[in-house]
């Protein structure tokens, strides 16, 4: 009896575990899944055609410096440059507005003093530094704050912009003083490159504005070009963040144990589906002649016989449910909705690819009493097929 209870307590200890774990991990669950789904196809694009170089900083840096310089081969002058001025100014923490009137004799920096991109005007010496993170890099030892400190002895800074991949990655302020914290924070702007829920982003909030004011052919091509890119490298990181997310929550307490044992166990699931249906209907499965398991998660209902006609019913039992076959093993040429337009129960089957022999419905993982309705109502109406038929 003790043996039992030990037992019975080390299950519910762990089927606890097992409710923790799925209630904590629910919602990264939920955000790996809609990740999945708003994966964005880069389709046709110049910049992956011709090598990987868009995943590393450099080039986006490059790109980003070369639309915002207005001295560059794009013909559009100030045009881009102010647009995302523009676009600072809606996001400026301060509620500081830029003055474009200051940014006319403009020279835009790369690499300066190991700045990614520092927008400078020698006349107003004002100044705008951006630091891109749309690798996913980390920040150095006090980053921003060292790049601050090199700018403002010459210029006065208007903005410190900082470009993640997504909204989820922040600043590392840990290394900062607190001094560095007040005075950077009322300068600090963070753009992601792309947001599905619309909030401001690179993409949206600036490539697309620049597109809508493009004259020049060649420069709408390379704007929307890398727009599409920023879209593709951060739909397809979500999932991954995602994952990250997960991965932190396994190294708590005994987290990665108990999703192992979810593993399992769901990998087991199907073959538990399937014995569930065989152990119903073991004893009373006519007019089928027998019901056996096929591959252990297959439940296979065999032998219904109508003249010269032998039919199965097959139900593949999945992790996420159930997919039902019906259908005539002999004769790929027998028209089986035709023969059973009578019956209800088959009526929303549609045939399965292009075979006019085999129909096919799919149920899901919690409507295992509607699949058993199903069953039984498909047992008793043909049953009184084979009377009439006979």
């Amino acid at each position: 009896m003790n043996i039992l209870n030990e037992w019975k307590n080390s299950i519910d200890c762990h089927l606890k575990k097992i409710k923790h774990l799925i209630n904590k991990s629910k919602l990264i669950a939920n955000e790996f899944d809609k990740s999945r789904q708003d994966v964005f196809e880069v389709g046709f694009n110049a910049f992956t055609l011709v090598s990987d170089l868009y995943r590393r900083e450099n080039f986006h840096s490059d790109v980003i410096k070369a639309l915002l310089d207005p001295k560059e081969k794009h013909k559009q002058k100030e045009k881009y440059l102010y647009l995302f001025i523009d676009l600072l100014n809606k996001l400026h923490p301060a509620h500081f507005i830029i003055d474009k009137n200051n940014f006319q004799n403009t020279i835009v920096l790369r690499e300066k003093q190991d700045i990614d991109i520092l927008i400078k005007d020698e006349t107003s010496k004002k100044a705008i530094i951006i630091e891109n993170k749309i690798n996913n890099a980390a920040d150095t030892y006090r980053q921003l704050p060292k790049y601050y400190e090199r700018v403002r002895l010459e210029y006065e800074v208007q903005a410190i912009v900082y470009l993640p991949l997504d909204a989820s990655k922040k600043p590392n302020k840990t290394d900062w003083t607190e001094d560095e914290i007040a005075q950077i924070n009322k300068l600090l702007i963070i753009i992601p490159a792309y947001e599905k829920n619309s909030r401001p982003n690179l993409y949206e909030h600036w490539i697309v504005p620049s597109m809508l004011e493009t004259q020049d052919i060649d420069s709408l091509f390379l704007l929307k070009q890398y727009g599409n890119l920023l879209k593709f490298l951060n739909t397809n990181n979500m999932d991954k963040i995602s994952l990250e997310k997960f991965y932190e929550t396994l190294k708590e307490e005994d987290n990665f144990k108990t999703s192992i044992s979810i593993k399992n166990m769901l990998n087991d699931l199907p073959e538990y589906l399937a014995i569930r249906i065989e152990d119903k209907y073991k004893n009373h499965c006519y007019p089928f002649k027998s019901i056996w398991r096929y591959k252990g998660r297959d439940t296979v209902f065999d032998g219904f016989e109508l003249g010269d006609l032998y039919f199965k019913l097959d139900i593949w039992c999945w992790e996420d449910g159930y997919t039902v076959y019906f259908w005539e093993q002999n004769h790929k040429d027998c028209e089986i909705k035709d023969i059973f337009q009578d019956i209800e129960v088959l009526n929303d089957f549609k045939y399965h690819s292009d075979s006019k022999n085999s129909t096919v419905k799919r149920f899901n993982l919690f409507d295992e009493e509607i699949l058993f309705d199903f069953i039984d109502n498909l047992l008793s109406a043909l049953k009184n097929k084979k009377i009439i038929h006979k």
